[in-house]
């Protein structure tokens, strides 16, 4: 059965999403202002009261996985296709059905059901999209306790090694060097076991290094981590080896040898750690094609808490994991988290950035990986991968942060009498 949407197409809520998603492109402007194609979803979202009433059997089965202990949600993909633009004035209606649900399945996050809907969207009776999102529905991991999992162990800070962690807190690595000798030392020590001088000062490590030795964890089992986990002896670049987790790479496909690069990956609120990520695997820096002629130049995005917030607003997402830290806290989350609408809206945005304002977004779909928090810093890249004789672009987009892939997509856009090649 066909559902109205709350409002119709608006040039309010297009003002408030473009501020939101920092997207100035005329097209959304003006007396021919169409709404930014990747609001689709946005004109069928209940907001703040939701949809009064409604019984249908997406809410029976939300309610079944709530009884059975699958009461926290997160989105994982999103898949857009767009029909026609949408203009202020349209009015919306929208049938959604239940495409699948998966098998229970056991993820970093706790152990769910992934459920994905189709939705499609019409103004006038014809269609303007179709909207295909996934979300996880898990009972958050647990703790023997039954508190949220374990606390992560804190390193052993002391007087001789607090600059080391303090610099790992604001994401430098660095290495003791004696200053009379010469020679490289980690971990830290108050004195030099060349030449036994006390006298020292520090380097910043490049953050390229090689396995030169590893193991793979299976027990003891711990709360706070998820065997089987690898966890190497890493030969820096500058002559120091240090033990670090590797990540990028499943555990068995660990080597000795391996390149990695150092990475800082946030574990809570105050706890940072580096760890070493197998080159190959996300977020490494662009290689070609990114830096050929068919790369997009590259988007830097503070992730603010103002930033999650407003985006989530503006998509009328109102899901306490995107405005309450405390709530997200107990939902096993160490912050509030930037919503999928807001990083869809995000790629779109990069794109048409890029095409320009007679760029028209044929689809988007992204898939989400790594959480972006307020702190972080989302870049986003793309590359052009296919053109057709029409002008129409495959493009590949990624944005990573400092603890991985943020969202990884494709996205078609149409440049009318535009080479792409």
């Amino acid at each position: 059965m066909a559902r109205a949407g709350k409002d119709p197409v608006n040039a309010p809520m297009i003002r408030h999403w473009c501020e939101a998603m920092g997207d100035t492109n005329p097209a959304y402007t003006g007396p021919h202002a169409i709404a930014p194609p990747t609001m689709l979803q946005v004109w069928t979202m209940g907001g703040l009261c939701g949809h009064g009433g409604r019984t249908h059997a997406y809410d029976e089965l939300l309610a079944l996985l709530d009884e059975a202990g699958c009461t926290s949600v997160v989105a994982t993909d999103c898949e857009q296709e767009y029909a026609r633009p949408l203009r202020p004035g349209d009015e919306i209606t929208y049938d959604s059905v239940i495409e699948s649900v998966s098998e229970r399945k056991t993820t970093r996050l706790g152990t769910g059901y992934f459920v994905t809907t189709r939705t499609d969207v019409r103004a006038g009776g014809a269609l303007a999209g179709t909207h295909r999102f996934r979300i996880l529905k898990y009972a958050p991991a647990r703790s023997g306790g039954g508190t949220a999992r374990g606390t992560r162990p804190r390193p052993v800070v002391n007087r001789d090694n607090a600059g080391f962690w303090e610099g790992v807190r604001r994401h430098t690595l660095l290495i003791q060097r004696c200053t009379g000798c010469g020679t490289p030392r980690h971990p830290w020590l108050p004195g030099c076991n060349a030449c036994g001088g006390v006298d020292w000062d520090t380097v910043e490590a490049s953050g390229e290094g090689t396995v030169y030795s590893y193991v793979v964890m299976h027990h003891p089992p711990f709360p706070a981590f998820d065997p089987p986990y690898a966890v190497a002896l890493v030969e820096l670049a500058e002559g120091v080896r240090m033990i670090g987790n590797v990540v990028g790479v499943p555990y068995d496909k660990v080597r000795i040898g391996q390149p990695v690069r150092l990475e800082f990956r946030h574990y809570d609120d105050e706890l940072v750690l580096p760890v070493w990520r197998a080159r190959g695997s996300a977020p490494e820096p662009p290689e070609p094609p990114y830096v050929a002629d068919n790369a997009l130049p590259p988007l830097e995005i503070p992730v603010t808490r103002t930033l999650i917030v407003a985006g989530a607003l503006a998509s009328r997402d109102y899901q306490d994991v995107h405005h309450d830290p405390e709530l997200a806290r107990r939902r096993g989350s160490p912050d509030i988290f930037m919503n999928i609408l807001t990083t869809n809206g995000l790629v779109g945005r990069y794109v048409t950035d890029h095409f320009g304002p007679t760029a028209t977004l044929r689809s988007v779909a992204i898939r989400l990986g790594a959480p972006n928090h307020p702190g972080d810093t989302m870049v986003l890249t793309g590359t052009v991968e296919t053109v057709d004789d029409g002008g129409t672009a495959t493009v590949r987009v990624v944005g990573a942060n400092r603890a991985g892939r943020h969202v990884t997509g494709t996205v078609t856009v149409t440049v009318p009498g535009e080479d792409l090649s």
